[in-house]
């Protein structure tokens, strides 16, 4: 058992290095998963209580995620890990993380529905809407994708291909890294915990992710 343990731990070490600037040696690294650098930046969109922005979540570290309440699966998932990401940091913090999930499917996702959706994950997940042309903004600004595709005669009518990245944002509301789908919530704590500890490590690496 310790063997495996030891293994698990170099495993998930291997696949996220933690954040640092070029210049310090002192530090983690940590690398993005495409040569693609999104800008990122503030946003306004719709929450619960009206006008909700990242500026709102000001020293607190953001995991955002682009998405909507009736995929099938891989939202499912994502939010499934996210979730135990969140279970397994104390609760101090957790006061000092935010999981944000926008929606690109805004024809069907209200307000009352991503309520309602959410917090089936975890109480603490918000859940953002708009205009199609707000949303496509954010999505752009992230460098998030997604189109509608047409599934026959079922009673959605339509799902939404899309991107499945999550944007890991720093206390200052820097992009810093986006992580693939298939995280796990053990690779999230060290993503989140890495942030929480260096939280003004904001460079996006200009490689693809790697393993070093």
């Amino acid at each position: 058992l310790g063997a495996i343990a030891a293994v698990v731990a170099v495993s998930v070490l291997l696949i996220l290095h933690p954040w640092t600037d070029d210049e310090s040696t002192t530090e983690p690294s940590a690398h993005i998963v495409s040569d693609d650098k999104p800008t990122g930046g503030n946003f306004v969109l719709t929450g619960t209580q009206g006008k909700l922005g990242l500026s709102n979540f000001s020293g607190k570290v953001v995991l955002l995620y682009f998405g909507y309440t009736t995929c099938p699966d891989i939202c499912p998932t994502n939010l499934g890990n996210l979730a135990s990401a969140m279970n397994q940091l104390t609760a101090e913090e957790q006061a000092k993380v935010q999981v944000l999930m926008i929606t690109v499917d805004p024809e069907r996702d209200d307000q009352t529905k991503m309520d309602v959706y959410l917090p089936y994950f975890h109480p603490s997940f918000k859940g953002l809407t708009g205009t199609p042309e707000q949303i496509a903004q954010v999505a752009k600004q992230y460098g998030a994708v997604y189109q509608k595709a047409a599934i026959g005669e079922g009673a959605l009518g339509y799902a939404v291909d899309h991107s499945a990245f999550t944007y890991l944002i720093n206390q200052q509301g820097v992009l810093v890294t986006q992580l693939p789908h298939d995280t796990s919530g053990a690779e999230f704590v060290v993503a989140i915990r890495s942030l929480l500890k260096w939280p003004k490590h904001s460079k996006l690496k200009d490689s693809a992710y790697e393993i070093q």
